[in-house]
């Protein structure tokens, strides 16, 4: 008979991962794969690249760091490669966007995109998934993330406090189109003139992906802030749960702020977070809001102008901004509906589409193309149902299969548990933003996929380990 605690943690896994990490080969990996998340999760190979003059190959080589833990895993102890419970639908969702290409009237427009999709989606994804096999160094990978978003929030704060909106601070801080039209208004609506308010886009330089990118590791550091059990720890999380919620604000996006509460909701909803201390947390972001940073009142009061949309009273006109993002997402929408089986092909709805069917609709007129401005609108259109479909049975998949480990760990290791519980809010932040944004700057979104899915696979074989012993007396009884 299995003895009744087979199914239960205990600390002997995590003991084990101290001592792989003792040995200078687990040592090398570790600092190695923990080097490659925090420059990949701050840009700071791009960063490099393209601000100063350092060749794109030694850029692009940064991803050997995660080459190393691959190479001694597969070839020198020749264990197998992993092979996630979400692999097989990765494999069918890019399955799709190739068959979609194919049956595109323009195939050549989509040669690019599924380039991209092969080198920043699948490689990448396979990559991560074998590099990081273990449960320990997923926690330290959590922190890697945390880290760096507490990096690019530290410096953006910098920034804001200082007004050094023309210095980039060596590319860390940067600002899109800064003294020539971008930003916002923040003056009266009678006012003669426009003052236009800086956005910061951090290693991005682009305002929105910079903020979906800490909203995406937000809930990785508010959950070690509040289950974190020792108290050093949780003091630093939450120093960087402010650092990056700091950054995340001076984005000044309002899609993020949209994503960010409904992840917090999500996150109450599943009681992964006391109520108490999250309404505590809130009340203590909107007094910092209103009394450091008054503009972002302004900048989300303008989603009041969404109900002029519908509304015929011409003394309240919408956000102009608004009216774009309405006309770029009804034009991918009108697209899908006119191919809705498997749209018009990766990229082709940009290249040949958006803009035709934009400006038929009356509302604002576009004169260049435009991206749909909605990840999953903008694959509809390209896709149609197939690419859709395939793509939310993939990130479905993750989210289920999270929430499951989730809850099966919590009562018996809470840090398994709160593993499991950082992807899965990480990855519904991510996903939740791109409700308002389509799928640029793709690599986060597969490393934070591959993370999630390793974290589905580690924690699995920890169970595996803990039932293995526990069936050799029965089976020689």
């Amino acid at each position: 008979m299995a003895h009744p605690g087979a199914t239960i943690p205990t600390p002997g896994i995590w003991q084990e991962d101290r001592h792989a990490l003792a040995q200078p080969r687990g040592l090398v990996d570790d600092v190695a794969v923990l080097a490659f998340f925090f420059i990949f999760y701050a840009n700071l190979a791009v960063v490099a690249s393209r601000l100063h003059g350092v060749p794109q190959f030694v850029a692009s080589a940064v991803v050997l760091l995660v080459v190393i833990p691959v190479v001694r895993y597969v070839v020198v102890e020749r264990q197998p490669l992993v092979v996630t419970p979400v692999l097989p639908l990765v494999f069918a969702f890019l399955g799709a966007l190739f068959l979609t290409a194919v049956l595109s009237k323009d195939p050549s427009v989509s040669r690019a995109p599924l380039g991209t999709y092969l080198t920043e989606g699948l490689i990448l994804y396979v990559l991560v998934t074998n590099a990081v096999r273990r449960t320990s160094t997923l926690t330290r990978v959590v922190w890697a993330l945390i880290l760096a978003g507490a990096l690019m929030g530290a410096v953006s704060v910098v920034q804001e406090l200082t007004h050094t909106y023309a210095n980039d601070y060596g590319g860390l801080a940067q600002i899109d189109r800064f003294g020539t039209g971008g930003g916002f208004n923040v003056a009266p609506q009678d006012a003669p003139e426009k003052i236009l308010r800086p956005r910061l886009g951090g290693p991005l330089g682009s305002e929105n992906r910079y903020a979906q990118i800490l909203a995406a590791v937000l809930p990785l550091a508010l959950i070690r802030a509040f289950r974190e059990r020792k108290r050093r720890l949780r003091l630093a999380a939450t120093g960087c749960s402010l650092l990056i919620m700091g950054g995340l604000l001076l984005t000044f996006s309002r899609g993020a702020a949209v994503a960010v509460a409904a992840t917090l909701a999500f996150m109450a909803l599943l009681r992964e977070l006391p109520i108490r201390h999250l309404l505590a947390a809130l009340a203590v972001l909107i007094l910092l809001v209103g009394l450091v940073v008054p503009d972002y009142v302004t900048r989300l009061r303008s989603l009041d102008s969404v109900t002029a949309l519908s509304s015929s009273d011409s003394s309240q006109p919408p956000d102009s901004a608004i009216v774009g993002r309405r006309t770029e997402n009804l034009a991918a929408w009108h697209t899908f509906l006119d191919h809705p089986i498997v749209g018009v092909g990766p990229s082709v709805y940009f290249k040949e589409y958006s803009r035709q069917n934009a400006n038929r609709l009356g509302l604002k007129y576009l004169n260049s193309e435009r991206r749909g401005h909605s990840l999953y609108l903008e694959l509809a259109a390209d896709s149609g149902l197939i690419g859709l479909g395939s793509f939310l049975a993939m990130v479905g998949t993750a989210l289920v299969l999270l929430h499951r480990s989730a809850r099966r760990w919590r009562l018996h290791d809470p840090e398994r548990a709160i593993l499991a519980s950082s992807f899965l809010f990480g990855l519904f932040a991510y996903l939740a933003c791109g409700i308002f944004l389509h799928l640029s700057y793709q690599r986060y979104f597969w490393v934070l996929l591959a993370l999630a899915s390793s974290t589905i696979w580690a924690l699995r074989q920890d169970a595996n380990e803990l039932v293995r012993p526990s069936r050799a007396p029965e089976a020689s009884a």
